[in-house]
């Protein structure tokens, strides 16, 4: 016994061979939601380098019901046997260029100097903009 959700789907794709349907009208797109989120926009990896440590990243913005949102995502690197950790200072913010509106903030470290941290994520939080910068403690 078929379902009814495939029994029309049959029935449409025999109105469609049949001619009595235009193709385009027998696939309806699926109905838009109440949330209406924009593609995620996100730059290539960047990367930061000082003496004694590095870091990549990359940042991601996301409009969702005209709200703004940003995410970063980022390695670190202790590039030096001395005993300091690379420290990574991140956030997310408005108005970057023109005095920062902080909306998330965290700090991280790395002190191993025989490989890479492992990837952070700092997940999505309000603001257009997502920083990182690093220093050697």
């Amino acid at each position: 016994m078929m379902s009814r959700k495939r029994l029309a789907l049959a029935v449409t794709g025999l109105a469609v061979a049949a001619g009595l349907v235009a193709p385009s009208a027998a696939i309806a797109a699926p109905a838009v939601g109440q949330v209406k989120a924009a593609a995620n926009k996100c730059s290539s990896w960047k990367e930061i380098h000082i003496k004694g440590g590095a870091a990549k990243y990359m940042e991601c913005t996301k409009k969702v019901n005209g709200k703004s949102y940003a995410s970063g995502a980022f390695y670190l690197w202790d590039t030096k046997h001395d005993g300091k950790a690379v420290q990574a200072y991140a956030e997310t913010d408005y108005n970057h260029w023109y005095g920062d509106d902080v909306t998330w903030e965290h700090f991280y470290g790395w002190g191993n100097d025989k490989h890479g941290s492992p990837k952070y994520i700092s997940g999505w939080h309000r603001g257009n903009d997502f920083g990182l910068r690093i220093y050697l403690r």
